[in-house]
């Protein structure tokens, strides 16, 4: 049953996070460009296009709804446009027909993209990941009909339907056409709520302003609300999880060890957490792990790339070779021992909602440097908790004559 008071309360999460970084810098610089994308994407979608991969082109923004890293369904669907255009032009003729159950329309949109990427990889003995499931269809539904579809993402709908429903639970094997279905009227539920609140109400103008589109329905408007205090918990969780020790807390000799690590290792690091993630990422084939790993991609195509899960936000996961599970945790600079309690939090959480009875799940932690106590941690749980230190280095080369 859905909690109406902790819906609201789900709510005030968001609005207390606005007030704090103030309502023009969320616009301009949090989620403002998913609004813009809805507006780019009407003005410019036409089915009929003589070119229909030029037309996705254009009325599809590169932003980090559908181009991050890893996460390239776009890619994908012009691709296919360009090589199977008659296929993918009828599957999106499909998707937006409004006289067709919504579970029927995105299950065969799901099957004939699965279908011409097992052609394509056939013909070129290649073996690409589909990234086109729920995420990016609805992503689909709501551009083209913003005041009738929503766009998911299921990691943090899944959180939000948790918090305000303590009974939600999608069974194994549901068509993701029927989770659509089972995630739609808890978001139903909140707009209806949303609707009802000036301040939302004044905030949703702000973020549809000089737009064509006005989010007349509240329906992205629910998609920010969702996201945004999803990943406020996942974080807030994140940090209870670990012992949170500050300068007064740490013993002299783990200062003091500390500050002659910084002395001792001069390497470059890297300023934010963030951006030795995305340096890994992005150069992923390239990175000695000490054994062959692959990013992790969930069923909708999306990479294991700051997971949202109800104990926290996992930086990156991983399967090795024998097709296992490995949680990474990355620390730009030092680390102590409280990170081993936050990993095997994620390595329970992950055990217990995504791998099989036969699949085991380690850890990882990456860090700059470590202190004794680290070590000790790890040493407790060395079977599935292991470390290994980053360097970054940067060399200056005489150019070419041909540069």
């Amino acid at each position: 049953m859905i909690n109406k008071e902790k819906t609201k309360e789900w709510i005030d999460l968001y609005l207390e996070h606005i007030d704090k970084i103030g309502s023009e810098v969320h616009v301009t610089e949090e989620e403002g460009y998913k609004f813009r994308a809805v507006d780019t994407f009407q003005k410019n979608f036409n089915i009929d296009a003589p070119d229909l991969a030029e037309m996705l082109e254009n009325a599809i923004e590169d932003n980090n709804l559908v181009a991050g890293y890893m996460y390239l369904p776009k890619r994908v669907l012009i691709t296919f446009a360009r090589e199977s255009e008659a296929e993918t032009r009828g599957a999106l003729r499909k998707l937006f027909d409004n006289t067709l159950a919504i579970r029927t329309r995105i299950n065969d949109a799901e099957d004939t993209f699965d279908g011409l990427m097992k052609l394509r990889n056939e013909a070129r003995n290649e073996n690409h990941i589909n990234y086109i499931g729920i995420r990016f269809l609805s992503l689909l539904l709501g551009f083209r009909f913003p005041d009738l579809w929503s766009a998911l993402k299921p990691r943090e709908w899944s959180l939000f339907c948790k918090y305000i429903d303590e009974d939600f639970s999608i069974p194994n094997r549901t068509s993701i056409g029927e989770r659509y279905e089972i995630y739609s009227k808890y978001i139903d539920a909140l707009r209806e709520t949303l609707k009802t609140m000036p301040e939302i109400q004044k905030l949703r103008d702000q973020l549809t302003r000089g737009l064509e589109f006005t989010d007349l329905e509240f329906r992205w408007m629910a998609q920010d609300v969702i996201y945004v205090t999803a990943r406020l918990i996942a974080d807030e969780r994140s940090h209870k999880t670990i012992t949170n020790l500050d300068d007064e807390d740490a013993s002299q000799d783990e200062r003091k060890e500390e500050v002659i690590a910084h002395h001792i290792i001069t390497e470059m690091q890297f300023p934010l957490e963030a951006y030795l993630e995305d340096f890994i990422v992005r150069n992923w084939d390239n990175i000695d792990f000490g054994e062959k790993l692959n990013l992790y991609y969930d069923e909708d195509g999306s990479p294991g790339q700051q997971l949202t899960t109800d104990v926290g936000i996992i930086d990156v996961l991983a399967k090795d070779q024998s097709g296992d599970f490995v949680v990474i945790e990355l620390k730009r600079d030092s680390s102590r021992y409280d990170v081993v309690g936050q990993i095997l939090s994620y390595i329970t959480w992950v055990k217990n909602n995504l791998a099989t009875k036969k699949e085991r799940v380690r850890g990882l932690i990456i860090v700059n440097r470590g202190t004794p106590a680290l070590h000790a941690a790890v040493e407790a749980v060395r079977d599935i908790v292991s470390v290994k230190y980053y360097r970054v280095k940067l060399d200056l080369i005489e150019p070419d004559d041909r540069d």
